[in-house]
């Protein structure tokens, strides 16, 4: 099995590196990352648009505003993002579970530098990561349907975790130390060499605990360079390794204290892509393996031990063309899923998809309209899966301040091997499940406006509303008996669920001279409203995770500067989840600048010392914190051989 995956994966890699030899020289500008309110480019498949134009609900979280927020891994800003619900099973992000309006957490896809993070045995590993949070540019956020641009498992949305090497010579990092014996440290050196840009990081993180049995330590190591080959050519590398190993009380069980998990995840990816102005195309091959080992007894392996080692290989080719009829996108996708594992068996199957866009601009470009058909093709249980999925997505522009934005698709996904195979005591897999889909529907608009000083960067005031709506049909969703026993939880496929929404978001950035002022203020509020379909009258059914989500959620941020030594940052969350009471959450972050290379940092969770539950039967800690210092070397002086800081 695996020396088939070593062939494939070896082709497509060959693929790549020949398909980047036809070229000259390319300019940096022309590199294919995001641009904050300039140029978005998706990672993923499809057409490339302007982020002005965008025709669905698209965040981007840069690195700046990450700074500002307590947080000491990339997972955990995902909790401050309005429409997201991370739900974490302790902290710094050890491991939790994303889910986007309303969604399961198997309903969405992770990415790092567009290279999938597919994990076929579960999607409680989609986000262990190997980029840390000192060289994370970008957290591109994508709300609603993502099938036509990421394909399977994008039912509800993805996240795009964009990294990338600097222009010149740099070293940056912090180290950090709190509550529960907490202590960490991490490290990003960048060295560019001519054509190449490179960037290695390093990460180490452990805790003792904030409750009985929930240390942890985590290692993260990460490569990521891009090459230029000349002027319409470029290639890009990412090697990363994360290694996990934590006490996991409460995390699947309550009844087995003593749980135990470590976890290993290595990713390769490489990408081409060549572009003349009329003709873009992007080649990618990336290798994911995750291996996870699960004691219900940590130090009694022989009691109950799981034993997972997943292999994904996935080869993408896509393409855009310019002409006078529009712009069309087209592309391809093929992916093999193997697993070995103690639990589930050896399970292997292999997907393939592809599709077609056209856009077209309308009344001197103010009407952008786009038609899309996603296809794809599932061999599965020894079944074969395939249908056509189409959408469509269109963008009006008033002016420069006014946008209105709709857009309806169809998606889906396939179930997971835990949802098919695994079997414990309280848990069956379901051999028969079936894929599940969702027809989605959004729309909305935002108005911004922009004042002050041409030669510097504006005030800028925005607010941004949608309303969403995604109905699923043979839903996934683990439900057990009320009354019987054993009662053991099983996957269905659920006739229908449906789920409607809303999301405001409105953003203050301040510039200006004073010493003492306000630099950011958002506030950010999503509602969601799900409605199962199927009939049980009398109440004998049990469901995990169809009304587990967030139905009211709530996120405001401010940043306060006090003069040019000190930052000071403040945030308030409040979430309500079907069935359960509201949680507020306050939390705060006070940075001095001690130098211009040292900044010094004190950061508060928790402050209102509230009792809450995020996944499974972890209770979360109350008031705790963390203190440290970050540095940022940012140019290296080869006259004098010595590191020179560039300036904040």
């Amino acid at each position: 099995m695996y020396v088939q995956m070593k062939n494939v994966m070896i082709t497509v890699g060959a693929v790549c590196i020949l398909t980047s030899i036809h070229g000259q020289k390319r300019t940096t500008s022309e590199a294919d990352t995001v641009q904050l309110k300039k140029e978005v480019v998706i990672f993923g498949k499809g057409i490339t648009s302007s982020y002005a134009e965008r025709s669905s609900s698209i965040q981007n979280i840069t690195m700046e505003q990450n700074k500002n927020l307590p947080i000491r891994s990339v997972n955990e800003a995902l909790s401050y993002i309005p429409g997201l619900d991370f739900r974490q099973r302790g902290v710094q992000g050890v491991q939790g579970d994303l889910s986007i309006r309303g969604g399961t957490f198997e309903q969405n896809i992770v990415l790092v530098n567009g290279f999938k993070l597919v994990d076929p045995q579960t999607g409680h590993h989609a986000l262990n990561l190997p980029v840390l949070l000192t060289n994370v540019e970008t957290i591109e956020v994508y709300k609603g349907s993502g099938t036509r641009v990421f394909g399977q498992n994008a039912m509800t949305g993805a996240v795009n975790f964009v990294t990338r090497p600097k222009d010149i010579a740099s070293v940056n990092g912090q180290i950090y130390g709190g509550y529960f014996g907490g202590l960490g440290s991490q490290f990003s050196v960048s060295m560019p060499m001519k054509n190449l840009k490179q960037t290695f990081s390093a990460a180490y993180d452990k805790s003792n605990g904030h409750w009985y049995n929930s240390d942890f330590s985590n290692q993260q190591y990460c490569y990521d360079a891009i090459l230029s080959l000349g002027r319409n050519n470029e290639v890009r590398g990412l090697v990363g390794f994360t290694d996990r190993a934590f006490g996991a009380n409460g995390y699947y069980s309550a009844s087995f204290p003593d749980q135990w998990e470590s976890t290993q995840m290595a990713l390769a990816g490489l990408s081409h892509k060549f572009s003349n102005g009329k003709f873009v195309f992007l080649t990618k091959a990336s290798l994911r393996t995750h291996r996870d080992e699960f004691r219900l007894k940590r130090m009694d392996p022989s009691f109950y031990t799981n034993k997972h080692w997943s292999e994904v290989v996935t080869f993408e080719e896509t393409g855009q063309w310019k002409s006078v009829l529009g712009l069309t996108g087209f592309g391809a996708e093929y992916r093999m899923e193997q697993l070995a594992s103690s639990n589930l068996g050896e399970r292997s199957r292999d997907y393939l998809s592809g599709f077609l866009d056209h856009q077209v601009k309308l009344f001197n470009q103010k009407l952008i309209l786009t038609a899309n058909v996603h296809f794809f093709h599932l061999e599965m249980n020894g079944n074969r899966y395939q249908k056509l999925l189409p959408g469509f997505e269109a963008t009006y522009l008033v002016n420069k301040s006014w946008r209105f934005f709709g857009n309806v698709s169809q998606s889906y996904r396939a179930p997971t091997y835990t949802e098919l195979y695994y079997q414990d005591y309280s848990n069956l897999g379901n051999p028969n499940l079936q894929p599940e889909y969702a027809t989605s529907a959004e729309m909305g608009f935002e108005w911004s406006h922009s004042w002050g000083n041409k030669d510097k960067q504006k005030n800028r005031l925005s607010f941004e509303s949608a309303y969403y709506h995604r109905n699923n049909s043979n839903m996934i969703d683990w439900q057990r008996s009320a009354t019987s026993i054993p009662n053991p939880w099983m996957p269905v496929n659920l006739s229908s669920v449906v789920f409607n929404g809303v999301e405001s978001n409105v953003r203050w950035t301040m510039q200006g001279n004073q010493k003492i002022r306000v630099k950011e203020l958002s506030l950010g509020y999503n509602f969601v409203d799900a409605n199962h379909q199927f009939v049980d009258f009398l109440g004998m059914l049990q469901s995990r995770y169809a009304f587990s989500g967030l139905r009211n959620q709530l996120v405001a941020k401010g940043t306060l500067i006090l003069g040019n030594w000190a930052t000071f940052s403040v945030t308030y969350r409040g979430c309500e989840r079907f069935g359960s009471g509201t949680v507020s959450l306050l939390d705060a972050k006070f940075q001095f600048n001690a130098s211009k290379s040292f900044n010094l940092f004190v950061e508060g969770n928790n402050l209102l010392n509230v009792d809450y539950v995020e996944a499974g039967y972890v209770q979360m800690p109350g008031i705790w914190g963390k203190a440290g210092v970050s540095f940022n070397f940012d140019q290296f002086d080869k006259r004098r051989g010595i590191v020179v800081f560039d300036g904040k």
